[in-house]
């Protein structure tokens, strides 16, 4: 199948066969490249500062909640194939998101400065690609408004789709942000206490 088919030509740039090829896959594929590489290099030295008291079930929900932005990211993916419009390289996407899903969970119990900061940029970059696709795709429902009637994937439900997927990456983006918060201020407090010399004067 092409990677883009039957795209209806909006006004304006990006194309959603531009969005979906090129700019959505974009932090996927970065974000492949740098865990590849931090675990490729990683060292037993890697510093680990453990998360002070954070809820279980908070972390859990997140993991979920990732899990959930997986689904949605498939979803996309079936629906645009129903529709024969081609799918361009979103099921980057999907792997990317197994991957994170896999540290989560990994880091469960104890949270890595190094992930945490990976994952807040990774959820970060998403966060500003899918705000740019979903203003795109309120242009495409705006101008070729259709329904399940005349369609197997709407406009509509096209820019809700990502519009749910966008609300998550936020979600996460904030998470990992208190998180590394909670991080630094625990690294800060296991700090040795350094006295303080104080020098004759000569």
């Amino acid at each position: 199948m092409p990677l883009c088919t039957n795209r209806f030509p909006l006004p304006g740039s990006p194309s959603t066969c531009t969005l979906d090829t090129a700019i959505v896959p974009l932090p996927s594929i970065c974000f492949i490249a740098v865990v590849l590489a931090v675990l490729r290099f990683y060292t037993s030295n890697e510093r680990i500062v453990e998360t002070p008291a954070t809820p279980r079930w908070l972390h859990f929900l997140y993991f979920a909640l990732v899990i959930a932005a997986f689904a949605m990211s498939l979803l996309e993916i079936a629906r645009l194939v129903a529709e024969n419009l081609g799918v361009g390289l979103l099921p980057i996407t999907s792997v990317a998101l197994v991957f994170a899903l896999i540290i989560i969970w990994k880091e469960r119990k104890m949270r890595t400065q190094t992930m945490a900061g990976i994952l807040a940029a990774y959820w970060l970059f998403l966060t500003v690609v899918e705000t740019v696709k979903s203003v795109r795709l309120h242009v495409l429902e705006e101008k070729l408004p259709t329904t399940a009637k005349d369609s197997k994937y709407p406009s509509s439900d096209q820019f809700l789709d990502n519009v749910v997927m966008l609300g998550l990456f936020l979600v996460f983006f904030l998470y990992e942000i208190f998180t590394i918060g909670r991080t630094y201020m625990t690294a800060e407090a296991s700090k040795p206490y350094k006295s303080i010399q104080l020098r004759g004067v000569r």
